[in-house]
């Protein structure tokens, strides 16, 4: 016997457990990797992994994949969301990153305009800083969020 080989991840029990059924009616060895860690339907804390023999991996996936194409999601909408994903990642760094260092640049120089005393500024440079870049973030994931409005991701 060779080593386990993931098909889905669940986090419903009864899910895999249905899955499982239906793998071993087809003659297969199939384990649930956490599948004893949650037995009700609020959901487990840890994903339920589907395993089977690395061998039997690619007929296993194609006998679901059969049974219950939309459990495995179409390449366009896996390959949009992974777009999307990579757009809000850049989105965030692209606000975060600039609000950042004009923060960590220019809070003393903006402070000491104010105040006189430039040794209690220094402290707060990096947590401003920091809380900028939060700030900053934010923006972006808004500007980001009006920009997928009214997009239609495929099915």
């Amino acid at each position: 016997m060779g080593y386990l080989k993931t098909i889905l991840t669940y986090h419903q029990p009864s899910e895999a457990e249905v899955d499982k059924a239906f793998l071993e009616s087809h003659g297969f060895d199939v384990c649930l990797l956490n599948g004893n860690t949650s037995r009700n339907e609020l959901g487990a804390p840890f994903y339920i992994q589907l395993q089977v023999v690395e061998e039997h991996h690619a007929r296993a996936t194609a006998i679901l994949r059969e049974a219950n194409p939309a459990r495995f999601g179409s390449p366009a909408r896996v390959a949009e969301l992974d777009r999307q994903i990579k757009r809000t990642f850049f989105a965030t760094l692209l606000g975060a990153v600039p609000f950042g260092a004009l923060a960590f640049l220019f809070w003393p120089w903006a402070f000491e305009i104010f105040f006189a005393e430039h040794d209690a500024v220094t402290h707060f440079r990096v947590p401003v800083a920091i809380v900028a870049a939060f700030i900053g973030g934010y923006f972006g994931l808004l500007i980001n969020r009006r920009m997928m409005r009214g997009r239609v991701v495929p099915a």
